[in-house]
């Protein structure tokens, strides 16, 4: 079976790929930018067939579909960061729907046959009351930034095309994925990095946070690939799966277990530059029509997953 994936050495995208070489019968191939980092995915490098050039790129993107013809399809590149969204919106929406489109219509002419998954998120929700959650796939989409904007789109245009054109397309909506190799824009990535970095001296005992009575769902990236993978293998097409954990972590609460994880004594400071325009109050999913379809459950816990980061920005 050969297996598509975009968006390779990204958070999901890596450890997609970590999992998916331990698979046995699987041809992997990655399609990524020139200049993309690779240490996320250098572990299982050998393990990959690479394939240069950019989503926004149709050509691109056109001719790696038409030479591997893959038979699976996880559609994980984009800008995916909410805040960044804000200063680049025109980018935002050409990656993440101008870049779906260049998927999709590869796929059309030269895999039809493929099973394709699209990421979306649960930013698609925008602001949601606590009385409505934890949040169903049947709640109103209400994106409240320009990120949540494009993913709805993308996630229409995926819809669109299994209804016009019979391809078999599953969407899932993401909450807050976290794991190595995500990068420092997360907020939880900021907050363990800062204390491996105040550990070693290179920056005051101060810890910066922003709002930090945000609750969020999260899930190990671990965990999303296998609920991925069970996803292709398992869901009907033209369906829309919340991939999350279930339960929601208040913001507050992972910086105290980054402190009491910490080596060193902190003081905790609000910084107002780490404050969004706007902010959704809590975003906790309902997981129960993932389970139902793939037997999936997620095993990672918070305080794992917080000593996991530390470890990992502290060898950095």
């Amino acid at each position: 079976m050969r297996v598509f994936l975009t968006g390779v050495t990204g958070p999901v995208g890596s450890s997609l790929a970590t999992y998916l070489v331990a698979q046995p019968g699987l041809e992997i191939h990655a399609f990524k930018r020139w200049r993309s980092d690779l240490r996320p995915i250098q572990h299982i490098s050998e393990s990959l067939s690479f394939h240069e050039g950019d989503i926004e790129d149709p050509f691109a993107i056109a001719q790696a579909i038409e030479k591997v013809k893959p038979d699976r399809i996880y559609h994980l590149a984009a800008q995916s960061y909410p805040t960044a969204s804000w200063d680049a919106p025109i980018v935002t929406l050409r990656t993440n729907v101008e870049g779906t489109v260049n998927l999709l219509e590869a796929v059309r002419r030269y895999a039809p046959q493929a099973r394709v998954h699209i990421a979306g998120t649960s930013a698609e929700y925008g602001f949601v009351r606590p009385e409505d959650t934890p949040i169903t796939e049947t709640h109103p989409l209400r994106p409240a930034s320009p990120y949540g904007v494009s993913k709805v789109a993308a996630e229409l245009t995926g819809l669109q095309y299994q209804l016009n054109y019979g391809l078999h397309v599953v969407v899932t909506r993401s909450f807050n994925h976290v794991g190595p190799h995500q990068g420092d824009r997360c907020a939880i990535q900021t907050f363990c990095q800062q204390m491996a970095a105040i550990e070693a001296g290179r920056q005051k005992p101060l810890l910066m946070v922003g709002n930090l009575e945000a609750r969020r769902d999260f899930t190990h990236t671990a965990d999303v690939a296998q609920a991925l993978w069970l996803l292709l293998e398992h869901a009907p097409a033209g369906e829309v799966y919340n991939l999350c954990s279930g339960k929601a972590t208040r913001i507050g609460e992972i910086v105290e277990l980054v402190r009491e994880q910490g080596r060193v004594p902190v003081e905790i400071v609000l910084d107002p530059t780490r404050l969004r325009p706007a902010d959704e109050p809590i975003l906790v999913g309902d997981n129960q029509k993932l389970k139902a379809a793939t037997g999936w459950q997620p095993c990672i816990e918070m305080p794992q997953i917080v000593a996991e980061l530390l470890n990992y920005w502290r060898n950095r």
